[in-house]
């Protein structure tokens, strides 16, 4: 498993860089426009992480690249390393992950994401925040654990439902951070951060079905 989780994780880091003048572009709507660069430091540093830890367990190596991006600072640095201590937590203290990818233990690590991320930052679904994209990835796990989704299917549907979500972002007013101070001009672009996310989400679950030979269809976006 801990090879999966590194290839997944480095692919993120690789769809960051690729994505880097566009979440640029983005974050200077409402920002200082430097949400790319300091997401690319962060996939140069989560990839460093990943060499040094190629033998670790899998909480573990989520609190090395937790420590990773706390390292870059900003706004998002430690959002990133408090979610992600938070899921290695949860895989530490549940008896739900033995070893293998299953559908509640998906979503028992994106539930730990999500509240850390509200209780360190204090936004709501809604706020144009990274929020907008985790929220509806946690609840689309919830559904397909709900529905006896396979880890393929429900794969498939949180990375949908992150794209949809930091997308809808773009119809969103800012009301916490920086961007809140432009009010209705933080409309019509998406937020950086979710958007940043989904990317995240997007290349690692693509490359978790790789990886697993999937041929399952995609869900219809």
């Amino acid at each position: 498993m801990t090879a999966s989780l590194a290839a997944c994780i480095l692919a993120a880091a690789d769809a960051v860089d690729e994505g880097r003048d566009e979440l640029g572009r983005l974050d200077a709507v409402a920002g200082d426009g430097d949400h790319g660069l300091t997401m690319a430091h962060g996939a140069r540093a989560v990839r460093k992480a990943i060499e040094e830890n190629k033998e670790a367990q899998p909480a573990d190596l989520l609190a090395k690249v937790a420590m990773a991006m706390a390292s870059i600072g900003g706004a998002i640095g430690p959002i990133y390393a408090t979610a992600l201590l938070k899921m290695a937590g949860a895989i530490r203290s549940s008896d739900t992950w033995d070893g293998a990818v299953t559908v509640a233990g998906l979503r028992i690590c994106a539930d730990a994401a999500v509240a850390a991320v509200i209780t360190l930052g204090h936004a709501k679904p809604g706020d144009k925040t990274i929020l907008d994209a985790m929220t509806p990835l946690a609840e689309s796990l919830r559904a397909s654990e709900a529905d006896g989704a396979s880890v393929d299917e429900a794969l498939v549907r949180a990375r949908d439902a992150a794209g949809a979500g930091a997308a809808n972002t773009s119809g969103m007013i800012a009301s916490i951070g920086r961007a809140a101070r432009l009010g209705e001009q933080s409309r019509g672009a998406p937020d950086a951060g979710a958007t940043s996310f989904a990317m995240i989400v997007a290349a690692a679950v693509d490359s978790y079905r790789a990886g697993a030979g999937s041929a399952a269809p995609e869900a219809t976006q």
